[in-house]
């Protein structure tokens, strides 16, 4: 009898530990921030900060453009072809499937390395774009 309640203290014990997908996502995207963030340049674009907001379920990446595409007027010619990309990554994706299948959503706010306060590019991306 005694086993048996230990096993179930224990059981219950181990159940309880397990950590959530959202806090699991909150701790993740923190470790990957301060593990990485800054990143390295690629294509004009580098990842700031990455933090996830369990209230919403949202992924957020900030993101800075640099060189030519630290430019508004650039950037607003192509929002369409840049949505479409995103879009496209979030859909395509099997790394992130765990988390679309919760019904996550993905939000980019990307600012002008030179003047960081000028948000350039906002999009958020919900289980509706991505399905």
């Amino acid at each position: 009898m005694n086993k048996i309640i230990a096993a179930t203290f224990l059981l219950i014990g181990l159940v309880s530990c397990q950590e959530s997908l959202e806090n699991k996502s909150v701790r993740e995207a923190k470790e990957y921030t301060e593990k990485f963030c800054p990143t390295p340049v690629t294509n004009n674009t580098r990842t700031d900060s990455v933090a996830f907001i369990k209230e919403t379920k949202t992924y957020t990446y900030y993101c800075s453009f640099v060189g030519r595409l630290d430019d508004k007027q650039i950037v607003d010619q192509n929002k369409g072809k840049l949505n479409n990309l995103l879009v496209q990554e979030i859909k395509s994706s099997t790394n992130i499937k765990q988390l679309k299948d919760a019904g996550f959503n993905f939000e980019y706010i990307v600012r002008s390395e030179k003047s960081p306060k000028e948000v350039l590019y906002q999009l958020t991306i919900s289980k509706k774009d991505y399905q």
